[in-house]
């Protein structure tokens, strides 16, 4: 009478069974394929070595006693190959070295003496495929977490480019309308002035005082409109529209500026360009909001295939924590960009001490 095959239902773990003894091979197979084990054999390190490269195992149990290549051999040599896999280790010589030092000697997670039989060795492959099943949770949580922090990214930088384009809105109706009203008004007071009777001082005083801040405010609404669309920052540009800004930043500020460095032919493209100098605004909008500074110094330069970007105040500074803070969304956009283009940000500070923005941009050669 035909014996009743026992379906198994698949474990989903791959081992794979290293010894020099063939015996020890077909019965270690048959005993973990019962389990549901996908089970690989390989007589010999060498063997054991080539099917690693090929496949990806959850699981080696590796003999300790084996020619050419013994046990200690070739986990050293799995190691170089896989970081995560279990292994453990069998010997049928319970007088080679105490499990507990042949754990702590070598990257192992078991040792199975087999004199102890096939009950004990499933124990240790039950604990060994927990350890992996543990593994590939961490695995797939470090995945998710890569997954949605690209995503973040992705929209980061979608954010930063919808800003931008309402920075671009904004300007063309600043430019476009604002200033057309403004002009239109200042050209109204200006025949006003021009058409008041000679007896009228008192008016015509206040109609030019009101020219004047006409022309102020269209001078102002230009500065906001430079500001918010600053226009071509490709190559050396970028430099001198950060200069200019600094310069009238500290102007208006009321601080003092010190300006070094000097980029020579800098060839940064535009988009580079662009975030560069955003980030640059952006620190000195810091200064204006927090630092209570009293002087300001920025340096550009060109080092070993480098561009250095570096924004010092001598203000109150802050606790770095405060990088990290959701709520620092403009140190979040400074960081944004820098990702964007490639670049590494730094930042210094602490209270009572002021605060160093330092910018990192690598040069790509276009010859």
């Amino acid at each position: 009478m035909a014996r009743k095959r026992i379906y198994v239902e698949p474990s989903g773990y791959s081992i794979l069974v290293v010894d020099d003894q063939e015996e020890t091979l077909v019965s270690s197979k048959l005993l973990l394929e019962r389990e549901g084990h996908r089970v690989l054999t390989a007589v010999g390190g060498r063997e054991a070595l080539s099917l690693i490269n090929e496949e990806q195992f959850d699981l080696i149990v590796v003999d300790y006693f084996m020619p050419q290549m013994n046990g200690e051999e070739l986990v050293r040599a799995i190691r170089k190959i896989d970081a995560d896999v279990q292994i453990i280790l069998q010997t049928g010589y319970s007088g080679e070295k105490p499990p507990r030092q042949m754990l702590r000697l070598l990257d192992i997670q078991g040792y199975h003496d087999k004199s102890e039989g096939p009950d004990h060795l499933l124990l240790w492959v039950d604990v060994a495929l927990k350890a992996t099943a543990q593994l590939r949770r961490i695995h797939q949580d470090a995945c998710e977490l890569i997954e949605s922090h690209g995503e973040l990214r992705r929209l980061s930088a979608r954010l930063l480019t919808v800003q931008e384009e309402e920075r671009e809105r904004i300007a063309r109706e600043l430019h476009d309308r604002v200033g057309q009203l403004l002009t239109a008004i200042g050209l109204e007071i200006d025949w006003a002035i021009s058409h008041s009777p000679h007896d009228l001082n008192g008016s015509k005083e206040r109609l030019t005082e009101a020219a004047s801040l006409v022309q102020q405010t269209i001078a102002e609404t230009r500065e906001l409109c430079a500001t918010l669309r600053p226009g071509d920052l490709s190559g050396v540009r970028v430099i001198e529209e950060i200069k200019s800004h600094a310069t009238e930043f500290a102007a208006r500020a009321g601080l003092s500026l010190c300006i070094t460095g000097d980029c020579g032919e800098l060839d940064l493209p535009e988009n580079v360009g662009h975030h560069t100098y955003r980030i640059a605004q952006e620190a000195f909008c810091n200064i204006g909001r927090h630092a209570r500074a009293s002087e300001v110094r920025l340096e550009v330069c060109v080092s070993a295939g480098r561009f250095l970007m570096s924004i010092e105040d001598n203000g109150n500074g802050f606790e770095l924590t405060r990088i990290s803070d959701p709520r620092a969304v403009g140190l979040i956009g400074m960081r944004e960009r820098a990702h964007i283009i490639g670049a590494k940000l730094d930042i210094h500070s602490a209270l009572g001490s002021g605060t160093t923005v330092r910018l990192e941009i690598p040069i790509i050669d276009r010859r």
